[in-house]
């Protein structure tokens, strides 16, 4: 169902038998809005948590371009933190892709109960290579990033990249629902320029990400992981969009036993916590 944190739209999951003090917040990346995680926000309320996937601007506004035309990083930085604040108790962040960096800023300043990143690039502090297929959406789409102009990644780039491990059935719904970006969102994702303290982040952290992520490779999700202090779930043969891929269940049970795990009781609902 539809809900309004101050003046962002989210979509609101609440669960049939609630468990768990912390709303989970869905953080969703480049051309996408908070639909992309429907499949997860339901497996999640399935079990026991609340979830609010919400939506950055220039995704519900009825001046959509306009809106886009100005959205900066920080922007969402603050939107975020916003988010954050209006919990009743510190949420856990469930971020992915360019939304993980989001997350780990906002995170920087407020207090969260934990902090998931999904198929997360390095921030800039992180000294590695640009991988080539990233390299090439960079100057492809370099002019329409020059100019300022909200786009969308050509479709051929989109499922070659993003959708390259979702089952082809499930394409044209994904595609349908592509929104154009802000082009200094592009710029943040494809140049890295968002720098992040590692120290000043002071919540358990998990790093998940797939084997054949075509956008962000493995062995650059070793290295977010590393820098962060953080856990490390690698799944074979799952590619960027892990929320729409087939399995998707099955890390959605791996994240929720490792968030009763790190936060033990003190997470949990005073009924649920006197059984324990």
């Amino acid at each position: 169902m539809e809900m309004w944190i101050g003046d962002l739209l989210a979509d609101a999951s609440p669960p049939e038998k609630p468990k768990f003090k912390s709303p989970l917040v869905l953080i969703h990346g480049l051309w996408t809005g908070s639909w992309c995680w429907r499949p997860w926000a339901t497996h999640f309320a399935n079990l026991g948590w609340e979830c609010w996937a919400i939506n950055f601007r220039g995704r519900f506004e009825t001046e959509r371009r306009a809106a886009l035309k100005r959205l900066q990083f920080q922007d969402c930085v603050e939107d975020l933190k916003r988010v954050i604040r209006s919990a009743g108790f510190p949420p856990v962040l469930v971020a992915h892709s360019l939304g993980g960096v989001v997350a780990q800023k906002a995170a920087e300043d407020e207090k969260i109960s934990a902090l998931i990143l999904l198929s997360c690039l390095p921030s800039r502090e992180i000294q590695m290579a640009t991988p080539p297929l990233r390299r090439n959406l960079r100057l492809k789409y370099a002019p329409l990033i020059f100019l300022r102009r909200p786009f969308c990644l050509e479709e051929k780039d989109f499922r070659r990249l993003w959708l390259a491990s979702v089952p082809q059935g499930r394409h044209a719904d994904i595609l349908g629902r592509m929104v154009p970006e802000s082009s200094y969102l592009v710029r943040e994702f494809l140049d890295r320029r968002a720098e992040i303290d590692p120290k000043r982040i002071r919540c358990p952290v998990l790093v998940v990400g797939g084997s054949e992520d075509r956008v962000v490779p493995a062995a650059s999700l070793r290295e977010v992981a590393q820098s962060l202090r953080a856990d490390l779930k690698e799944y074979p043969d799952h590619g960027h969009w892990v929320m729409g891929e087939t399995g998707g269940d099955v890390i959605v049970r791996d994240i929720h036993r490792w968030l009763v795990q790190k936060l033990g009781e003190g997470i949990l609902l005073a009924e649920f916590s006197e059984q324990q």
